[in-house]
């Protein structure tokens, strides 16, 4: 909390004394303050403006996750540092925007008025991530690279393109026949295979979709002869 929000010092008068018999300096104060909106700037960037704790602890649980098995994998194949280091930053990246492309609060931000579907096919169209590994990573080559986008930029097309209540089976439909032919076809290292279906997951499914619709419950069927008075039958 801000000590002193009008910045007149007026605010030092209500302080308690400090350790040493004086008062506390408003700069030890404010560290807790600082960091706290450090994180707060942090999360709104990574996750969604007033995303919730709980939002923010799966998206990052994902995040840590993802990377650190992406480094371990990495490590383990005997990869140089830089082509480790990028597999392990990517899967931060999408493992934890998969998770967070999910949350109520980014479906607040990519859904909004005024956001339609040209914004959400220009956020698909940055993620050139796949060349970023091709540039790293042995084994994956710049036509994995450039397969995996086409394919991902295609499918997100073509789920905008769909009327909206076709929308969501329509993207559940282009995720996994995109999952099965990025496994099936493209002959990348196992320990960088997760990119495409992470990748889909992440931009199709989560990002593309809006918020659920809860629909309203049917009224209950009148009973039978309702109405009827004196029916002698």
């Amino acid at each position: 909390m801000d000590t002193d929000p009008d910045g007149t010092g007026t605010a030092a008068r209500d302080e308690p004394p400090g350790p040493a018999g004086g008062r506390a300096t408003p700069e030890r104060r404010s560290d807790g303050g600082v960091v706290r909106r450090a994180m707060r700037r942090v999360a709104d960037a990574m996750v969604a403006p007033q995303a919730g704790a709980g939002e923010i602890a799966l998206t990052f649980g994902a995040a840590g996750t993802g990377s650190a098995a992406a480094l371990a994998a990495g490590a383990a194949a005997g990869w140089p540092v830089a082509a480790t280091a990028v597999a392990a930053l990517v899967a931060f990246d999408y493992f934890g925007g998969a998770v967070a492309n999910a949350t109520a609060s980014a479906k607040r931000r990519f859904h909004a008025p005024g956001r339609g579907g040209l914004h959400r096919l220009g956020f698909v169209a940055l993620h050139v991530q796949p060349a970023v590994v091709a540039w790293a990573v042995p084994g994956f080559g710049w036509a994995d690279a450039a397969a995996v986008y086409t394919l991902t930029l295609a499918a997100a097309v073509v789920v905008e393109l769909t009327r909206p209540d076709l929308r969501r089976p329509a993207a559940f439909a282009a995720a996994t026949l995109g999952i099965a032919a990025a496994l099936a076809l493209l002959g990348v290292p196992p320990q960088i295979a997760w990119l495409a279906p992470v990748g889909l997951i992440k931009l199709l499914l989560g990002h593309l979709l809006p918020g659920e619709v809860h629909a309203v419950p049917a009224a209950p069927p009148a009973p039978p002869d309702a109405g009827v008075v004196g029916d002698t039958r």
